[in-house]
This record gives C-alpha cells, structure tokens and sequence, in this order.
C-alpha cells in the first residue's frame, strides 16, 4: 500500500496540492448472486433461493476520472496479463506510456480520479424457516482513493509528471485538491426476514451491523494555494523544482506499523489496539409483485407452503442505503495529522529521495513546509461512502431478466473519507442455477462515461467487467473495472411430491394428465 501511496502523494505534493463499489450489477442483480447481492441490499438474505451460500474468495478493481483518456495501443487487458508486445518496451522490459498517450479533457473544471481495490473475503449466509429468516456473515478489505475537486492546473502537472512548457515557468494561483487513500477491513453481520407474504405482495426487510478497522490512511487537503514549476539548475535543469508562494494545507497519515501489526483476534477487533476503528450499517427492503402466486404454493401436511427453489415475481423493487458510518483513526502509536499555513517554500527533488515508507515521506514534508513534527494531532475521522441503492427487476420470461440499477453516491466531493461511485445501468441477463450471462449497460464515472460490459457464472466460479470497451481499449476510455471469485451453495428443495394443489408450472396432477390423454 505504501507503494502506491508514495509516487502519488510524492506527485502531487510536489505541485503544491494532491490527488471501491464499484456495485457489480453483472453478478450481484440476479436471484443465485448469494452473499455478493447482500452489499446491494441485506434484504436479499430472506428468501433466497439458496439454504446455505459460502462466498470463498472474491476480488475486483475499478479506475475511473475525468481528465485523462487512455489512448494507449496497448490494452488495460494486455498489461493486467503481462502481454504487452516488446515494441513497447525498454531494453529492460519495462513497459513505456508517453505521456502523449495520455490525452486531456481541458474544459476548466475541478477533475476526480477514483481508483480502487477490494478483497471479499470467506462469507455466509443461511435460510431458516423456510426461507422467513436469513442471516449472513461476510467479511472484505477495501483500499480506496479519492482524488476530487482539483484544478485544472494541478491535473495538467501531473499528467506531464511537472515536465513540458505548457505547464512550467507559470504562476497557478486559487489551486485546491484533496487526496484521500484509505484501507478499511470489515466484518459484518446481516439479519433479514420476510414483513409480509400476502398472496401478490411480498415485502422483506434487512440490516447489516459492521464492524470497521481502520488499517490505513493518508491524506493531504490543500484548501488554496499558489504555485510554478521551474528546472533545478542542481541537476542540471533536468529535474524540477516547486516554488510555493503561498499555501493553506492539512494532510495527515498513519505509519507502515499500523499495518504491519494487524492482529486479526477478537480482542483486536473489537478493541482500540487498531490505527482506526468505528461501526457501520446497511438498511434496505425489497417488495415483489406476484401475480401468479399460486403456481408456487403447495400444502404439506396441511401447512400451505411456498416452493423455495423458485423465482416468483413478476417484477421486485429494492431500496437501501449502504455505507452509513465512519472510522476514527485516534491510536496515538500509529496516527499523525498537521496543519500548513506558510509562505515562500520552496520544494526540491533531492529532500524526497531515499524516503523510508510513509512516515519518511511526511517528515520531507514537514521539513519542506517548515512544520514542527511536535505540533501533531493524532486524531482524525473518515466517513463511508454512503450511497442511495435502488434497483428494479424484471421477468421477461422464466430465466429472462431486466435490471435496472441506481447507485447514488451521497458523500460531497469535499468531505473527509471514501467516495462512491454513482452508477445507473441496465442489465439484460440468463439466469440459471448452474450457470448465468449478463450484459451491462452502464453510465457511471459521475454519469460520465458510457460502457457495455460481460459478466457470467459457471459453477462456483463468477466473473465480468461493466467495460468491456475499456478492458480492450476501444474508443479513448475513462474507466475500467474487473472483477472475480469463487461461491457455492446448496439450492432450497422444491416440493418433495406434487399434489393436486401444485405443480411447477401451475397445472394441477389432473389437468396434466387430462391434457396428455387427450
């Protein structure tokens, strides 16, 4: 983590001021999606079509921003696999990016870059009561960063790394931006169970309770600031220089330690041993219409029963609110946080060489701002990216279905902590129990980007992208995610014997057999 946290904060602070969910709707939308819909809506643990589901390993990852096109002849694809042709490599094999390969939106507004990395780790869930009550247990780690409402000047420095005299030899004043970077471990608990079953309408509600580590955070907000880019004559005009005439910045971080001594124990968890820690919750409901209730119904022994292994609406509406809740990063042993306000700084290219992780990185920095390392605070709090998630599912025919996804991220561009994704997509797929096929229809990006993607399940195996243009390259793109795991779960029984009262497809015993000898 520390890895990435060093080239980009060293960047951007260079230039006077700094730089996960995505939401899956190819594999989280449909009725065999298991634990993964449970981050959609904790309602989906009642009455799903599985009695027991164990989510064993999952993983994705998502880029998105607003400034930069990747116009690149080599794919997102290509590099992710290590197959980029030599011609575009170095004598050493390091793969080369002009940064004319890197072309820029130029219009003046503020830009955002949002990159992002989640585990999901081993997680369940199980039906009880025939499908009335289900809990679940999941557990993810989550590294995001935010870079938003940054100025025009600040991107087109750091996309030339400070170099070009488009950018150099100019004073940029009123410059803003705020880089978050925060690496979050969680472990949740979801309760749900069915509000009402009332013949055509059926209503279920849940919850999901989680508890937050915090393993990891830096931070630099610069509030305003001025700066210009000149050669070091050091080093022979080859690297440059930052000259700050003026700068009004916060930034604050917790050590490669804190990470380091992670201790998954319950006592740790629940303690205060941890950089960070808080609580967060999910809420939602789901109603389904279903006009053909009584294809599904059967009675057992006098007990009216509705067929668990089933899909029995014509349409379902969800709603939910996710990512409520914050992390407090207070550990005195691992969390440092200061305050800039200063003039006439200068920042060099050598005092940022041979820094020794994190903390060797904010030590340049206070020494290049004047800042006394005395002068720290060590407590800071970081919100979830709370979202508005809605979705509405369609049955075209049995198997045959259209979604239609709303993600709303609700956390202000300049609030301390994570940001969401905002998302609307349609979502045509197949789905069987064995197997499935999706075809994403997104705008997200802040409904800026277009994209098609491909998603699927086979056997325990799920996987897919919302950019399938964006993995292969095609059309200049702003965005791409990927994303893969590995699931199971034993099915809910169908009804053990049909009776007079029920089959599958709604005929009674004697309509069939009458249909068939006649």
């Amino acid at each position: 983590m520390t890895r990435l946290l060093l080239p980009v904060s060293f960047m951007v602070f260079l230039l006077g001021a700094p730089v996960c969910s995505q939401h899956l709707p190819g594999v989280a939308m449909g009725n065999y999606a298991g634990t993964q819909a449970l981050y959609h809506n904790p309602a989906f643990v009642a009455d799903s079509r599985y009695s027991v589901h164990a989510n064993l390993v999952g993983a994705q990852m998502y880029l998105a921003n607003n400034h930069i096109k990747y116009d690149v002849p080599y794919s997102f694809l290509s590099l992710l696999t290590n197959t980029v042709p030599n011609r575009y490599r170095n004598e050493k094999g390091a793969i080369i990016l002009p940064r004319t390969d890197l072309e820029q939106k130029l219009n003046g507004r503020p830009k955002h870059l949002n990159l992002g990395l989640e585990a999901r780790g081993p997680s369940l869930m199980v039906s009880l009561l025939d499908g009335k009550v289900g809990f679940g247990l999941s557990s993810r780690l989550r590294t995001v960063l935010n870079l938003t409402q940054t100025t025009e000047p600040i991107a087109r420095a750091l996309r030339g790394r400070g170099k070009g005299e488009d950018i150099q030899r100019q004073l940029f004043e009123n410059q803003s931006s705020t880089l978050h970077i925060n690496g979050l471990g969680e472990v949740a608990l979801t309760l749900g169970g069915v509000l009402m079953d009332n013949e055509t309408d059926f209503f279920k509600v849940g919850i999901t309770a989680k508890r937050l580590i915090g393993l990891y955070n830096a931070h630099i907000l610069v509030d305003d600031g001025s700066f210009s880019i000149l050669p070091d004559a050091n080093y022979a005009n080859e690297k440059e220089l930052i000259r700050l005439p003026s700068i009004s910045t916060r930034y604050g971080y917790t050590t490669d330690r804190a990470f380091k001594d992670i201790r998954p124990t319950p006592a740790w968890l629940l303690g205060n041993a941890p950089a960070g820690s808080g609580w967060g919750f999910d809420l939602g409901m789901v109603y389904e219409y279903r006009p053909s209730i009584q294809r599904y119904t059967y009675t057992e022994r006098g007990v009216r029963r509705r067929d668990g292994s089933k899909n029995k609406y014509l349409y379902r509406l969800s709603v939910a609110l996710t990512d409520v809740g914050s992390v407090r990063f207070k550990n005195p042993n691992y969390v440092s946080a200061f305050q800039a306000d200063t003039s006439n700084r200068t920042l060099r290219y050598a005092r940022f060489q041979k820094l020794k992780g994190t903390e060797g990185f904010f030590n340049a920095v206070n020494q290049s701002l004047g800042v006394d390392p005395n002068a720290r605070t060590t407590s800071f709090r970081s919100v979830l990216p709370m979202a508005l998630q809605t979705s509405l599912d369609y049955q075209i025919q049995p198997n045959v279905y259209v979604n239609a996804l709303w993600v709303q991220n609700l956390v202000s561009a300049k609030a301390f902590g994570m940001k969401g994704e905002s998302v609307l997509a349609i979502t045509p797929r197949y789905e069987h129990r064995w197997y499935e096929v999706s075809v994403p229809l997104s705008v997200m990006n802040r409904y800026g980007s277009l994209g098609i993607g491909l998603a699927g399940r086979v056997g325990p195996v799920w996987f897919g992208t919302d950019h399938l243009t964006g993995l292969l390259n095609i059309g200049k793109p702003k965005t791409f995610n990927l994303y893969a795991g590995v699931s199971a779960g034993l099915f809910r029984r169908p009804p053990r014997s049909p009776n007079a009262c029920f089959l599958p497809d709604g005929e009674t015993f004697w309509q069939r057999l009458f249909r068939k000898r006649y």
